[in-house]
């Protein structure tokens, strides 16, 4: 949602990731599309034009171009490729409560191409601490941790945090400190289970609720939120 947002306040040298056609078709309502991500500006052309003309019944077959950034991209990462100064840039953060982007996480990671179809992404809340333990094992829990995408190597950057429990306020008041006239009022992309309205312990078990605490220890300090 914040992505597709701050897309409508970037400029044309400004770099775009491009996105699932489903949200990419959110973004161009707002008269922006993706750029700057590849080789081939025809291509982004190209990518542009067929998400804008193909059906929404056929939109989940239109392929995600290929990208030197994604949405996840490592802030680190992006420092590491760009050649000026950072004097004067800020990192935006998104925070949630990691209780509830776990249980986000884990409803979408078993319905996320259903979404892309046009379905709702929503699965039974009961099946969590079983996905929960698969997740872990495999290792894929980890790729949340904030400092990691967020860490700033060089300890110079700015950061402004967007909380999700306020996010429209948030992104306005960060609008406003850009100076930014308008208000942009942010899509509701990757709609859910609203995972912050469930109670984590009526749905995970006290060791899975324990090891998120420990897992995103950093986490909880860094953005304020308390642990169970």
């Amino acid at each position: 949602s914040v992505e597709i947002g701050l897309s409508a306040i970037c400029g044309p040298d400004d770099i775009l990731p491009p996105m699932v056609a489903l949200e990419e078709r959110r973004r161009q309502a707002l008269g922006v599309r993706s750029r700057n991500y590849g080789a081939s500006p025809l291509l982004e052309a190209a990518y542009d034009t067929l998400v804008r003309e193909t059906p929404d019944e056929n939109l989940h077959r239109v392929p995600q171009p290929p990208s030197r950034f994604s949405a996840h991209t490592k802030l680190s990462e992006v420092i590491e490729h760009y050649p000026g100064s950072l004097e004067g840039f800020t990192a935006v953060c998104l925070a949630r409560s990691p209780y509830a982007r776990v249980l986000s996480a884990l409803n979408m990671r078993d319905n996320y191409k259903a979404y892309t179809c046009g379905a709702d992404m929503r699965t039974d809340p009961k099946t969590w601490a079983q996905a929960f333990d698969k997740e872990l094992e495999s290792g894929w829990l980890k790729k949340m941790f904030s400092p990691d995408v967020y860490g700033d190597p060089t300890g110079r950057l700015d950061r402004f945090v967007i909380h999700y429990e306020r996010l429209q306020e948030d992104f306005d008041a960060f609008l406003a400190r850009l100076g930014v006239p308008d208000r942009i009022v942010l899509p509701h992309a990757k709609e859910g289970m609203m995972s912050n309205r469930f109670d984590p312990r009526d749905v995970l078990r006290p060791d899975q609720i324990a090891t998120i605490n420990a897992m995103f220890s950093d986490d909880f300090e860094a953005f304020g939120y308390a642990r169970l």
